[in-house]
């Protein structure tokens, strides 16, 4: 029987020394290729261009490793976290990766948004969706922000994971993080909870599907019906 969800964090994670730690265990995440395997599932949704929000960058190694790939030499990326020092460390990340001038990073609530309606092409997450307070606010802003046309890409651990792959996800990773792990495993969502969170909000309809080692949510934001006079 599947337990309960356990809320992990109410201010993300904060401090130099869990920015410091993060951003050597996404490094070798990064480094064993697994991230290209997740840039591969935005990629395959045809996110591949025009100005992109991310959420909760952390360290930065995901929304760089796709402006990196991407063949549009006018993509951009925005990237918006909680967390003052992550955004420090994924700004030196980005003038490591030479992505200074087509990245800006953003402090700031992914549940109010410090943008405008209709702002970005595309908004994607990787393993924040789990920290989320009130993840049907942050669902709400994601439409809010995305221009009429856009894709939203999500994706994040899920409880249900099977303990053989949560032993070889906690096998990967720094041992000082191995207790944050286990703590984001069971703040996650199954498939079925977030079908249901979805339908509190204008992405209801939206395709959610377990992946490997997590959950995947992508849809297109619906352009406003014109009326007929």
């Amino acid at each position: 029987m599947l337990n309960e969800r356990v809320p992990e964090t109410e201010d993300g994670l904060q401090g130099a020394y869990i920015a410091t730690v993060y951003d050597e265990m996404q490094r070798h995440i990064r480094d064993s290729g697994w991230l290209s395997e997740k840039v591969e599932l935005l990629l395959d949704c045809e996110v591949r261009a025009g100005s992109a929000l991310e959420i909760g960058p952390g360290p930065g190694y995901f929304g760089l490793e796709w402006l990196k790939a991407v063949a549009d030499p006018g993509a951009r990326l925005t990237a918006l976290d909680i967390s003052p020092d992550m955004l420090e460390m994924a700004r030196s990340n980005a003038a490591a990766y030479g992505l200074t001038e087509r990245s800006e990073y953003v402090l700031g609530d992914c549940q109010r948004m410090p943008f405008p309606d209709n702002h970005f092409d595309v908004l994607f997450t990787h393993s924040s969706l789990h920290e989320w307070v009130d993840p049907v606010a942050v669902l709400r802003e994601t439409h809010r922000v995305l221009k009429p046309g856009g894709r939203f890409c999500i994706i994040d651990l899920r409880r249900d994971l099977s303990k053989e792959a949560i032993a070889f996800m906690r096998g990967n990773i720094n041992v000082n993080m191995r207790k944050g792990f286990a703590n984001s495993v069971k703040a996650a969502y199954t498939s079925a909870e977030l079908r249901r969170l979805l339908e509190a909000t204008p992405l209801a309809g939206a395709k959610v599907e377990d992946i490997e080692l997590g959950l995947f949510l992508t849809g297109v934001k619906a352009a406003p019906v014109q009326s007929i006079n």
